[in-house]
């Protein structure tokens, strides 16, 4: 990917790069650690010539019985703006406005969007043309 970036400033383009993490990683790492492996990955994209764009994380689509989501993902999405702010990114809170949108439209119709019935991360082509529109 480095190696794409410094070819893309080569040609004198203009280089965004999105930066996100990924719901799997939360088995493996802390919001913490996860804010080192960030801070590393913008310092690398810079280093090549392109700009990073923090994108925070796209809500699962489980619901508690009032009707909000449940958010286990709240401390990686927070440590992602954390780390935006402090190495001034640009920053799409994607993580937010999901949340806001499927509160908005309600479980049965968010669950509609999930690649499959019992798939709460994953989005099925319809989905990810909502969420697609966000960024």
């Amino acid at each position: 990917a480095l190696t794409a970036i410094k070819g893309e400033v080569a040609n004198g383009r203009r280089t965004l790069v999105t930066i996100q993490f990924g719901h799997n990683d939360m088995k493996v790492t802390t919001p913490a650690g996860m804010g080192v492996n960030l801070t590393s990955i913008i310092q690398q994209v810079r280093a090549a010539g392109g700009e990073p764009v923090m994108v925070s994380s796209l809500t699962r689509r489980t619901f508690n019985s009032n009707g909000t989501v449940q958010d286990p993902l709240a401390p990686f999405a927070a440590e992602a703006i954390l780390i935006s702010q402090q190495q001034k990114t640009h920053l799409l809170d994607l993580h937010a406005s999901s949340i806001k949108y499927v509160e908005a439209i309600g479980a049965a119709a968010a669950h509609r969007l999930n690649l499959s019935p019992s798939d709460d991360t994953h989005l099925n082509p319809n989905g990810a043309t909502v969420f697609g529109r966000y960024l």
